[in-house]
Parts: structure tokens; sequence; C-alpha cells
């Protein structure tokens, strides 16, 4: 088991950065970057899917290496109360499993399309619908209330939880469920003012499938906005007949000259008359260095760790990011996943290529 001092000093150092932090998007590092919350980019509350205009304006003039002007630039308005944007990943992939034979795969990682109609000052209605691979599936769909500072959303959402990262592969997504692959159906109310904000949602907790018992999925998220910093913090409670699981987790991000840290961490407890008590830690550290103007470097060091006799896992990205033109981003990058546990499915190198286009 690797529990030793490099496992205590990556707890320490999320939880070092948690005591400062600025806000979340779909991409969080850009919103921390620019000292901006989840909607200065995005219509959604809590960040990812749609671009509002600035979301729009900021993708085309101050993001990539050759910025947008004039009458050129996408805003995502279209008849003035109809909002549509849409994005499209598409990759090339190298992968080395121990004992495993190599692989090379080519794949279309996810088109989506998003809209949006404003009904009046006080109601929204929203949609995001994944069209490839595998056809067409609704990942949110909801109707937004919003009077002075409160909301109140009905429908599925994604889950307030943490950062909202666009690599579902990472421990804080994977391991704890809260992912940008599905939503949840149930409500979601929400308080922003003064430099705090405030989700808290009851749901299904079945990802969108049908009911099957009474049980309820509670998930919250707070967050502290002091001028260059940010703090928050998560809970979920998932009440099933099978397993219930709970979560505790913080979560921060800093702005130090050219580059950008995100932290997280997530303690998750899961309980069952079969499974017992399992308990585990995650946590994530992330640096990006704006190198020029449209050129990043993405480095982060992921772990899970296991209450008990597993082996704990580490997950190690370096990626290059690079937007040429507006609406446009290329990737380059290396992951490595390394633990003492011999399964080849916990000890894998991949080197990959994406192409990202949205709107």
């Amino acid at each position: 088991m690797r529990a030793g001092w490099l496992t205590t000093a990556l707890l320490i150092a999320a939880t070092v950065l948690i005591a400062a932090a600025p806000p979340a998007a779909a991409e969080p590092y850009l919103a921390v970057r620019q000292g901006m919350t989840c909607t200065g980019c995005h219509v959604s509350p809590t960040g990812g899917g749609l671009r509002n205009t600035y979301g729009n304006l900021f993708a085309a003039q101050q993001l990539p290496m050759q910025p947008l002007g004039g009458e050129d630039v996408w805003t995502g308005t279209v008849f003035n109360r109809f909002g549509l944007g849409a994005n499209g990943r598409v990759s090339g992939s190298y992968i080395d499993r121990s004992d495993v034979d190599d692989a090379v795969d080519f794949q279309v990682d996810r088109v989506t399309v998003y809209g949006s109609a404003t009904l009046n000052e006080h109601v929204l209605f929203y949609v995001d619908q994944q069209v490839a691979p595998g056809g067409s599936a609704n990942r949110e769909a909801w109707i937004r209330l919003g009077w002075q500072d409160f909301y109140l959303r009905a429908g599925r959402l994604f889950l307030p939880y943490g950062w909202r990262l666009e690599d579902n592969g990472a421990f804080i997504r994977r391991d704890t469920g809260v992912t940008m692959e599905q939503g949840d159906d149930g409500v979601e109310l929400g308080w922003s003012s003064a430099g705090f904000d405030t989700q808290l949602a009851i749901t299904n907790g079945n990802g969108g499938g049908s009911e099957v018992d009474d049980g309820k999925l509670i998930t919250g998220r707070f967050v502290w906005n002091g001028g260059p910093f940010q703090l928050g913090v998560s809970g979920y409670g998932n009440d099933t007949d099978g397993v219930d699981r709970s979560m505790a987790g913080v979560f921060a991000g800093l702005k130090t000259g050219p580059v950008t840290w995100l932290a997280e961490y997530d303690h998750i407890r899961d309980k069952g008359d079969v499974l017992g008590t399992v308990k585990s830690d995650v946590a994530y550290l992330e640096a990006d260095w704006l190198i020029a103007r449209g050129n990043n470097l993405k480095a982060s060091v992921e772990l899970l760790h296991p209450d008990g006799p597993l082996d704990d896992r580490w997950r190690y990205s370096l990626v290059y990011e690079l937007f040429p033109w507006a609406f446009t981003q290329l990737r380059a990058g290396f992951r490595k996943l390394d633990s003492d546990d011999p399964d080849p499915r916990f000890n894998t190198e991949e080197g990959f290529v994406q192409l990202h286009a949205f709107f």
C-alpha cells in the first residue's frame, strides 16, 4: 500500500490550497483565472453547458491567440429571447496497459447541443442534448424560476457538488459519481448575493432512470467569493434500499501570476447490509500555466485512498491546450494510472490528441 508521505503530502496540499480560492465553470481554471463566477460565462447557475453573451465574447476575443472582432463574433442569441450553442470533441488515443495488448483508438468523445428560451424576466427553459456518440441522450432539461437573488430549478439537472471538471475520468468526479455525463431528476433552490453562492438540490438519485424507492438524493454546494479567493464546501447524501452513500468535500482555486491552481478533497462513505461500511478519500490538485495568450499547460495529480487493505491509486496528467482561433481548442496530453495493485486497469499509460470546437 502506497499510503506514506506522498499520500499525506497530497492531502495536505489540497487542504492548504482550500484556504484560498475564485469561481467555477466547465473549465474551472478559466473562471478562476478571470475571477468570475459560474454565471459569468454560462446560462446554468452552476456552470457548464450553454454560454451566455459574455461567455461567447470571451471565447472569441480573449481566449484565442487570434481574437475575432466586429460582426464576426457569435453571441449565442437567436431572435432575442432564444439561445443556441454546441460542443464537439473528437480524439485519437494510444493506451498502454500492463500485460495487455496496446490499443490505438479514434473516437467521437461527445457532441452536444444546447438551447434556451427566456419566456419572461422570471422564467427560463433550458435543454442540453447529447447527439453523439451512441445516439441522442438528454443530459439536462429544466425550467428556472428567478426572483431577486433566488432561483428555483425543476427538471433534469447536473448535481451541485465540487468543481465541475470536464474530465469525467478524474477521481473526484468518477468515484464520487458526480459527473457531467447524466443529470438527475428533481428540484434545486439557489441563492447568490454579496459574494456567496449556494445551491441545494433534492433529486431521485438514479441518474435520470425510473424511481424504485422513496429515498432521495440531497446535494448541496456553498461557495464564498472573497475577491481573489474562493472557498467551497459540498455535501451529498443518497438514501436507497441497497447502499446508502454520504460524501463531504471542500474545493478551492487560486490565481498566482500566470499559474492558476485548483484543489478538491472528498470523503466518501458507503453503507449497506451486504457491503458493510466502506470509506475512501479522493484528492485532486491542478496547476494551469498561461504560457502565452491562447497557450495553457495543465498538470494535475490525483489520489484515491481506499480505507482498508486495498492499494492507493494515483493518476497523473500533463495536457497542453492551444486556442489557435475563436471557438477552437487543440489538446495533446499524457495520463498515467499507477498502483501497487497488479490489475492492468490500475496501471495504464495513455497519450491523446483532441480537437474541440464550440460555440
